[in-house]
């Protein structure tokens, strides 16, 4: 979306696609003083806005499937996790979702979906940076963490040519990830 306030280009993914209805949802967070996300706050359903496409990107064939999606970065890899559960190859597909509290989650109930259409396949995993809460993780994303959410529980390494991955954050959030990742 580009913003009409003379912005420049900000980078929203979808979170649902109807291609016959040429419609498409968009998730975002709406900042105070935001540029981009108060334009977007202030289109009423109908209106049109300017969109631009970032080339095509091919699925890799593998395996083993971990995403990890920071904060309203859940918007664009839910829809990939279970685009990825609808492939056959792809045996295991872990979402580790990281954000301050468990109170910024949402659509719990389409991730409980994916979890009980595929028990063997999908797993979930929460990591909160600000509070403490049973069943999650604690703290922030770190090699240790990848390790023990991912690889340990695949019974797997990160050298292994099937094993996938997708960070969905902030640049610098990603580019952490992946550090982590290649250590």
């Amino acid at each position: 979306a580009r913003a009409a306030t003379g912005g420049g280009p900000k980078s929203y993914s979808m979170s649902a696609a109807r291609p016959a209805d040429r419609e498409f949802d968009l998730t975002y967070k709406l900042y105070p003083g935001g540029v981009c996300s108060g334009y977007l706050d202030s289109i009423q359903i109908g209106e049109t806005m300017e969109c631009f496409g970032r080339g095509s990107k091919e699925r890799v064939a593998g395996s083993h499937v971990g995403i990890i999606a920071y904060g309203v970065g859940i918007t664009e890899a839910f829809p990939v996790t279970a685009a990825e559960l609808s492939k056959p190859d792809a045996k295991a597909v872990t979402l580790l979702w990281a954000s301050k509290r468990y109170a910024d989650k949402f659509w719990l109930n389409s991730i409980e979906e994916l979890e009980a259409t595929y028990p063997d396949r999908f797993t979930f995993k929460t990591i909160l940076s600000r509070e403490e809460r049973e069943g999650s993780l604690r703290g922030r994303i770190n090699k240790d963490t990848l390790q023990s959410v991912f690889l340990d529980e695949w019974g797997t390494d990160n050298d292994k040519e099937d094993v996938r991955w997708l960070s969905v954050g902030t640049k610098p959030m990603m580019a952490d990830c992946y550090s982590h990742l290649r250590e």
